[in-house]
């Protein structure tokens, strides 16, 4: 019999809830949710002593779900859109990609251990502007490894964000989408590579940039101060200025964040939401990270 798991953990939308997925058995699970796209990733493993096989079912209303799984060394089979599949034994690190308005139900070992991104509805097509013509299509148990590196840089952003999160997963998120649909990134390179930046567009640009660091920046905002396709955006930017967009939006909200906690009395709250967070947290845990120091001992060793 398939049950729900014991989490009931909702994203703050409701687009990406981990019970869209129901286990056979009662699974063990870690949920992480990217505020600023609501993405929402989950680390799905059997409870201890799990043994024998499980069940997950999942309807076909539900969100956009890509999932890495490790072979546990024992057979699984299912059914994706109705169609039947068996894997076979392994232990190697895959990928499956499930799109929404697609029933999936697979039959595993229960002690098997997953990590699982579920998009908001429309997200990744979204992010496509147009180029998803054809829908998106089940991959099941992939082991392309263009499409698990990119799942891997994304875990990575979601569960530690820096100092320009959303640009980073909007990134990732779209050369996956890219990347599932088979846009040949060689081809959108060489387009890219043909663009230049006129000095006044890049200069306005550059003005956008500082003048937004105290809220998201979406990549596609950017890319239409620019006047170019987001596909393009991101390589003509670092031709023009040496650095990604990310990076570069990275280091200005660095930089600010030094400058006001060197020079202000600012409180670290007040701070964050200059730079750009959301929270006091997200700023604490993104500045740490990046200067491995706690913006309370910058602020102490500075005025030393």
């Amino acid at each position: 019999m398939v049950q729900q798991t014991t989490t009931s953990y909702r994203s703050q939308t409701g687009y990406a809830p981990i019970d869209a997925v129901r286990y056979g058995q009662a699974a063990l699970v870690e949920p992480h949710h990217h505020s600023e796209t609501d993405i929402l990733m989950y680390r799905m493993s059997g409870a201890a002593g799990a043994t024998g096989m499980t069940e997950a079912v999942r309807i076909g209303d539900e969100p956009d779900l890509l999932f890495l799984s490790r072979g546990t060394g024992m057979a699984a089979e299912g059914k994706v859109a109705g169609t039947r599949f068996t894997l076979q034994a392994n232990r190697d690190l895959r990928a499956t990609f499930v799109p929404r308005g697609v029933d999936t139900s697979v039959t595993f070992a229960a002690s098997a251990y997953s990590s699982n991104l579920m998009f908001p509805r429309n997200y990744l097509t979204s992010l496509l502007e147009g180029r998803n013509r054809d829908g998106f299509r089940p991959i099941t148990f992939t082991d392309e490894k263009c499409i698990i590196q990119l799942y891997q840089l994304l875990e990575a952003e979601i569960m530690a964000p820096g100092f320009a999160s959303r640009l980073v997963v909007e990134g990732l998120s779209r050369a996956i989408a890219a990347k599932l649909i088979g846009i040949d990134p060689t081809a959108l390179h060489l387009e890219a590579d043909r663009i230049h930046l006129p000095p006044w567009k890049l200069h306005r640009l550059l003005e956008f940039i500082e003048g937004n660091l105290d809220r998201e920046i979406h990549l596609k905002e950017l890319a239409d101060v620019a006047g170019l396709s987001v596909f393009h955006f991101s390589r003509v930017f670092k031709h023009s200025t040496g650095a990604s967009p990310y990076r570069y939006v990275c280091e200005k909200r660095l930089e600010r964040g030094r400058s006001l906690l060197a020079k202000t009395e600012l409180g670290i709250a007040e701070l964050a939401l200059s730079c750009g967070f959301s929270s006091q947290s997200h700023f604490t845990a993104a500045f740490t990270k990046a200067m491995g120091v706690s913006p309370g001992r910058f602020r102490r060793e500075r005025r030393l």
